[in-house]
């Protein structure tokens, strides 16, 4: 949250995370961000500047830090997506050096899917609060941010890639920025940043999304399942089905 401009921004894991801690600490503390030489689009989760200040895990904690009238928004991306860029990452580039992680899959999308599934089974069916890293980053985004009972109340931008689609991100960003009465001088750096190539995160055009891509595309059984499992993803946000089911 930006306490001074009433501004709050809800996290979905695999969509813009990084960047947007980096824009709100910018925002936050100015002065210190640039004593300290950082810059918004170099930003890594593992050493950013503000950690988690500011960082609320529920809406309650932002209603008493900015108040229930405030301007509130959230970015949303295809769910297949946001998985792959989630499976390449996770489950096939870090489970290089941690073998344990998706579930000692060892970088089979069936075994995760399945594993997946079952997790969010049991999840769902039990009501607990509990979480293991795989859910927390895959969930689907309908299980974030309370939209349950609040979707209407956020702006809902939907992530784009490539030049042209950042670009058009950036200017609807500055939009909601200047609606919260953001200051000019801060909104031009956050723009300027946005359009910087990035981030050690990305998954984009790299060997291990296109394998990712490439074993979910050749196997409708399971591209069948992780639609399933995305489903009210694809229906809530308005995002087209990559097969009928």
């Amino acid at each position: 949250v930006a306490p001074d401009y009433h501004l709050s921004f809800c996290r979905i894991e695999k969509v813009m995370t990084t960047i947007f801690d980096g824009i709100f600490c910018y925002i936050n503390n100015k002065t210190e961000f640039e004593a300290s030489n950082r810059k918004i689009s170099t930003e890594l989760y593992q050493t950013r500047f503000c950690g988690n200040g500011n960082v609320y895990p529920n809406l309650t904690g932002v209603d008493e830090a900015i108040g229930t009238r405030r301007t509130e928004f959230v970015v949303v991306r295809h769910p297949i997506d946001r998985f792959l860029s989630g499976f390449a990452d996770k489950c096939i580039r870090l489970a290089r050096r941690e073998p344990s992680m998706c579930y000692s899959c060892n970088g089979n999308m069936e075994c995760f899917v399945s594993a997946l599934a079952k997790q969010m089974d049991e999840f769902y069916s039990k009501g607990t609060t509990r979480h293991s890293y795989e859910l927390y980053h895959f969930a689907p985004q309908t299980w974030y941010c309370d939209f349950a009972s609040h979707l209407e109340k956020y702006i809902i931008l939907k992530y784009e890639s490539g030049a042209q689609g950042i670009a058009r991100m950036a200017n609807k960003f500055d939009s909601i920025f200047r609606r919260a009465g953001v200051p000019k001088i801060i909104r031009k750096e956050i723009h300027k940043e946005l359009l910087v190539e990035r981030n050690n995160h990305s998954t984009v055009g790299t060997a291990e999304r296109r394998q990712a891509e490439e074993i979910l595309m050749s196997n409708l059984a399971l591209l069948t399942r992780v639609t399933q499992i995305f489903y009210y993803d694809f229906i809530v946000f308005g995002f087209e089905l990559p097969i009928l089911i």
